[in-house]
C-alpha cells in the first residue's frame, strides 16, 4: 500500500481512509480531512506530549506536529519497514521534536507510564489481536486527565461464515462491536466522552477514486495497470464492507484524575 499510494500521489501519503468535505478534494486532501476531523474532537494539543500508536509511514505524525504544535510527537509501529520510511523521510526533511520507534501497541515497552497528554490511534486497532491489553496500555501511559482518540473500523454483529473467519484471520483483522468497545473501555478504567459514526463521510470520501486514478502520473503501462487494479479492488471492497457490515467510528475519552 505504501508503494501504491506513492505511485498515485508521487510522494508518501497517510495510510488511512479519506473523509469527504467537498467534491474537488484530492486523495491527499481527503486523508488530511480525516486527520483534521479527529484532532478537532480533542482539546488543543499545543505544547503537549503526544503519542501516535500505529503510525504507519509517519506522514500523519509529521502533519500533526507541523499543524497542531505539540511539544513533541512520539510515534510507534510494529512494522519495521514503516519506521524505516518514517525515520528516513524525517531526517531528509530535517524535522525535530518527533521520534519514531518500533513497538507493540499491546505492550508499549518503549513508553513510560503517565508520560503522555494525548494518545492517538487512527485505523490501526482492528489489527490488534489483544485490544484489551492495548486499552490497558493507554491507561498506563496517559497522564491523569489525559485524552485518547481511537478511530477504528467496528463490526456490526452478525453470524460469520467459516470462509469469512478464515479471511479475517489471514488479513489480521480483529474487529470489535461498539458494545464490546464500551464494555472494554469501562474495564480499562477509561471514560468515553464522545463516539462519532463517520461511515457515510468515509464512503463518500472514497467515491472520487476513479478521478484520482485517472489523474495518476503515467510511467509504465503494465505497472500503471496493476496499481490501478489493486487500488480499485481495495477501494470497492472497503466501500462494500462499510455499507454492509462495518462502521467507521471515532472514540474520544480520557483517563480520570482519580480512579
Amino acid at each position: 500500500m505504501n508503494q501504491s499510494l506513492k505511485r498515485l500521489n508521487e510522494e508518501y501519503t497517510m495510510l488511512h481512509y479519506p473523509y469527504y468535505q467537498k467534491d474537488n478534494d484530492s486523495f491527499i486532501d481527503a486523508q488530511i480531512n480525516l486527520t483534521d476531523f479527529c484532532i478537532s474532537r480533542l482539546t488543543p494539543m499545543k505544547g503537549k506530549q503526544v503519542l501516535e500508536i500505529g503510525c504507519g509511514n509517519g506522514v500523519q505524525a509529521k502533519y500533526i506536529l507541523r499543524k497542531y504544535s505539540p511539544a513533541s510527537m512520539t510515534a510507534i509501529d510494529l512494522n519495521s519497514t514503516n519506521i524505516e520510511i518514517a525515520n528516513t523521510e524525517t531526517k531528509k526533511q530535517g524535522i525535530k521534536n518527533i521520534s519514531f520507534q518500533i513497538d507493540d501497541a499491546q505492550k508499549l515497552s518503549t513508553i513510560e507510564s503517565k508520560s503522555m497528554d494525548f494518545i492517538l490511534s487512527i485505523e490501526s486497532a482492528f489489527h490488534f489481536p489483544d485490544k484489551s491489553s492495548f486499552l490497558n496500555e493507554i491507561y498506563r501511559v496517559l497522564k491523569p486527565g489525559g485524552s485518547f482518540l481511537i478511530a477504528d473500523i467496528l463490526t456490526i454483529p452478525r453470524k460469520n461464515t467459516t470462509l469469512r473467519e478464515f479471511w479475517k484471520k489471514k488479513m489480521h483483522f480483529h474487529h470489535w462491536s461498539r458494545h464490546k468497545y464500551e464494555n472494554e473501555l469501562f474495564k480499562a478504567r477509561l471514560n468515553i466522552n464522545s463516539l462519532s459514526d463517520i461511515t457515510k463521510k468515509v464512503i463518500h470520501g472514497f467515491k472520487n477514486y476513479k478521478y484520482w486514478l485517472k489523474t495518476m502520473k503515467k510511467t509504465n503501462f503494465i505497472d500503471d495497470f496493476f496499481i490501478k487494479i489493486f487500488l480499485s479492488i481495495h477501494v470497492e471492497l472497503n466501500m462494500y464492507l462499510l455499507r454492509s457490515r462495518r462502521q467507521y467510528c471515532v472514540i474520544v475519552g480520557d483517563k480520570p484524575f482519580k480512579s
